[in-house]
């Protein structure tokens, strides 16, 4: 993906949780992968990180409380990536690995790289 695009899934993990770290993140490349399954999506469809969000939590109910996606791009802030617009001959594909998911303890306005 384009640099502008790039950015980091952070998560809160679960008091209650039953997996560990590692177990969290490669779930969440699966349930990523299996989110932008190719033939769910049409050309020109606008992504939206809170449907993905959703659609984490509902597979992993127990194991994490919060997930959030930070823009690595140094130009963009918290939010900018939050919806992506497909051009009408484009189909958004996800490029995810484990190491696009970071395990945090809580949400800051450092972690979120927001304006202060």
């Amino acid at each position: 993906a384009q640099d502008v695009l790039k950015g980091t899934i952070k998560v809160i993990r679960s008091d209650n949780r039953t997996l560990t770290s590692n177990q969290i993140k490669t779930m969440i490349v699966d349930i990523v992968n299996e989110y932008f399954d190719i033939n769910k999506w049409e050309f020109g469809e606008t992504f939206y990180f809170s449907e993905l969000a959703s659609f984490i939590h509902s597979k992993m109910p127990v194991d994490i409380d919060s997930v959030v996606f930070v823009p690595k791009y140094k130009n963009h802030l918290f939010g900018d990536l939050l919806q992506v617009v497909a051009k009408e001959d484009e189909i958004i594909q996800p490029s995810v690995s484990v190491s696009d998911i970071e395990i945090i303890e809580s949400l800051n306005p450092r972690i979120l790289k927001q304006n202060l």
